[in-house]
């Protein structure tokens, strides 16, 4: 699936256990810190806790000196010049922490440009939503309503700010019923209608329209084939026409207009090969343009930003720059952009002034640090929306107790550089390396994305890593002597599975599945001579066909078909453990071989999910994740349960979400990669009055 729905998080690090010391309660201070400032918005109480923790643990000089970074930008955000005290002092007492005294300097230097005119500005919360749909959304065009997805059934909804209500607009029934689900969702300029992108369940994604009220949906465009992928980006001001981008099978992608009539479609430009989705694309406020944000190169990271006619007759870059540029949106009583760039080292929010199609001056800093947020774009009056928060994934270790079983004190963060974009770990079969994947980007659902492979010594500390092209890492598992990994990587004319030199960072394919066919979870035996994956086909959409593939000779065989599952070898590479997904789960093992297999475990969720399962390491337990019954949280325990059947054991840790498990060799140690103990909503926010003096009074051309 080309977009994926994320889940705005910050984790909160808590004491689990007994084992609580000082050093895990300055960690715990610190995530309570970024909660205040990042989630809750008060930046005063941000302030005073990152101010105990320089004080309290200062012998942390990690910990301080990131505090102290975390400290500046909260006095830059409340305009307050004690930033720039925070960040001399980080880099005159910490020099020896690289990092943070660089971004310490960055700051430094950006402070010394001249003021941001920031006069007015006002910046507020509006609502705590309630699960993960709502980045998708976009407010009215007066201010009132939000749009969301529930995705407690995937319906489209609206969320009424002043009374604080929700309503679902559309009906599709539980998720045991359906797989459709909608998605991208912009309101017409008169504010009656909404459209919106609606996945079919098969393959393919629809463009619907519907009232404010709700009802019954018009189709406007229905893709039932020659479709790889659509998404909704504006309407145009006369409420004739909606902005789509859409990738094809033939690799083809496609910035195009629909008619809010009749949904007849008119291509304005066309792009060979896949992927370089934009952010965001939006309608200049008088309807003779479009400004758009797409990637550098077929493979770079870095957007810049251009601006086509709406007749599709001529094209200018708007924004050109080495530094990653952004479109935040095309404010409606403003002449010109709204973007965000991380040229000065910190991502920040700019504005560049246009007219009749023209670049009118330099850009101006209007907002410093704004760091990981989702653009939901502007009412009529001006004000922008956005949602705010990080995907803070990072990786963890927990002790396991060798009688027991149980875990033994709190998980603790095995990788501190950073913090947030970690993911993905697994032990090395000799258990003296540990391999995760990692990204360096500050864009909003960064740590989604993984593209660097990180190969961390357990003795030395020190790494390997090897940045790639590739748009997306995922599930880097181990080869049985250690000298390959195994992994999936997509590109933009699909998605495969590699093997990974482990030295030298070579990939080579091992399967590729070319769109529409998707491949999924991965695992190899313990003698290396199968693989065994999950795939979809679109002839089959219903089924998922877990295969093994001989290494050797390409020959594969199909295990079982039926409901997506995740799956793992066992340490004698015998059998196959595997749990499906959703809310009815069974856990079974199998054969590895093929042949019947037996039914371990069957329970019955309140909720839809995707756990890991993962055996010990001596082979006698299946280690697996359960939603954690207290009321009011969406948590995840651990448990295990003998390979040979019997009563189900709670290993006394709960986390927000478990990605992957790793059992490290010496059966004492497990590694995953997760949001944290707990799990946050998203925030929607809104900043009025900024646009710099003129902006808003510049005449329309």
């Amino acid at each position: 699936m080309k977009k994926i729905l994320g889940l705005i998080i910050l984790s909160i690090i808590v004491a689990l256990g007994a084992g609580f010391s000082p050093a895990q309660s300055g960690h715990d201070l610190f995530q309570k810190a970024l909660v205040q400032e990042r989630t809750e918005g008060n930046l005063q109480q941000a302030i005073q806790l990152y101010q105990r923790i320089v004080r309290d643990f200062s012998s942390d000089r990690p910990l301080a000196a990131k505090a102290l970074l975390q400290m500046g930008e909260c006095y830059e955000k409340l305009g307050k010049d004690e930033a720039r005290k925070a960040y001399e002092r980080l880099v005159r007492d910490y020099a020896d922490q690289s990092e943070e005294a660089r971004l310490a300097r960055t700051r430094l230097a950006a402070l010394r440009k001249p003021a941001v005119k920031e006069s007015g500005m006002v910046t507020r919360q509006v609502w705590t939503t309630h699960d993960m749909g709502n980045i998708e959304g976009a407010p009215s065009p007066d201010g009132r309503f939000l749009t969301f997805v529930d995705w407690n059934t995937g319906d489209l909804a609206v969320h009424d700010l002043e009374t604080g209500t929700d309503r679902r607009l559309t009906n599709k029934g539980p998720w045991e019923n359906s797989d459709e689900f909608a998605m991208f969702s912009r309101w017409s300029p008169d504010g009656k209608l909404i459209a919106y992108d609606w996945y079919d369940g098969k393959c393919c994604v629809d463009l619907h329209v519907i009232t404010r009220e709700g009802g019954e949906p018009r189709v406007l465009v229905d893709y039932e084939s020659n479709q790889w992928w659509m998404q909704t980006y504006d309407w145009s001001p006369d409420g004739k026409q909606i902005l789509i981008f859409l990738e094809k099978q033939d690799g083809t992608s496609q910035i195009v207009l629909v008619s809010a009539t009749d949904g007849a479609t008119k291509v304005l430009r066309a792009f060979k090969g896949r992927g370089g989705w934009p952010q965001i694309m939006r309608f200049s406020r008088d309807g003779h343009y479009i400004a758009y944000d797409r990637p550098q190169g077929e493979s770079s990271a870095e957007h810049d930003i251009f601006l086509l006619s709406a007749d599709g007759s001529h094209e200018i870059p708007l924004v050109k720059h080495p530094a990653d540029d952004r479109l935040l949106g095309w404010p409606p009583n403003g002449e010109g952009i709204l973007f965000s760039s991380d040229r000065t080292g910190s991502l920040d929010m700019w504005f560049l002034p246009v007219s009749g199609g023209d670049v009118q001056g330099a850009p101006e800093l209007i907002k410093p640090g704004v760091e990981r947020i989702a653009p939901l774009g502007f009412t009529q009056n001006g004000s922008f929306y956005y949602a705010l928060g990080q995907w803070m994934v990072d990786v963890y270790v927990a002790r396991l107790d060798p009688e027991s079983g149980k875990t033994v004190g709190s998980p603790e963060k095995a990788i501190m550089r950073f913090e947030g974009r970690n993911s993905w770990p697994d032990y090395s079969p000799d258990g003296k390396y540990l391999a995760y994947l990692t990204t360096r980007s500050r864009a909003f659902q960064s740590a989604t994305s993984p593209n660097i492979l990180c190969i961390r010594s357990l003795e030395t500390g020190q790494e390997r890593e090897f940045p790639t092209q590739f748009n997306l890492l995922a599930d880097p598992r181990w080869s049985p002597d250690g000298q390959f990994l195994y992994l999936a990587a997509w590109d933009n004319q699909g998605m495969g599975i590699y093997r990974v030199n482990a030295q030298s960072g070579e990939f080579a394919p091992v399967v590729r599945a070319e769109p529409p066919a998707r491949l999924y979870q991965h695992a190899v035996s313990p003698d290396g001579n199968t693989l065994v994956y999950e795939r979809m086909d679109r002839e089959t959409p219903e089924q998922f066909r877990t295969v093994t593939r001989n290494l050797a000779t390409g020959e594969e065989k199909e295990l079982y078909a039926g409901d997506r599952s995740m799956c793992s070898i066992s340490p004698s590479g015998q059998w196959l453990a595997y749990i499906n997904w959703g809310k009815k789960r069974v856990l079974r093992v199998m054969p590895l071989s093929g042949g019947e297999p037996k039914e371990l475990l069957r329970f019955e969720e309140e909720r839809s999910y995707a756990g890991p399962i993962a055996w010990t390491a001596e082979g006698k337990y299946i280690l697996f994740s359960r939603v954690h019954p207290a009321k009011g949280t969406e948590q995840y325990a651990l448990w295990r349960i003998a390979a040979e059947g019997g009563e189900p054991e709670g290993l006394n840790l709960v986390m927000a979400a478990f990605e992957n498990l790793s059992v490290h060799p010496d059966g004492e140690h497990l590694a995953f990669s997760s949001m944290g103990p707990t799990r946050k909503s998203p925030a929607v926010w809104v900043v009025e009055n900024f646009l710099p003096p003129g902006g808003s009074s510049r005449s329309p051309k």
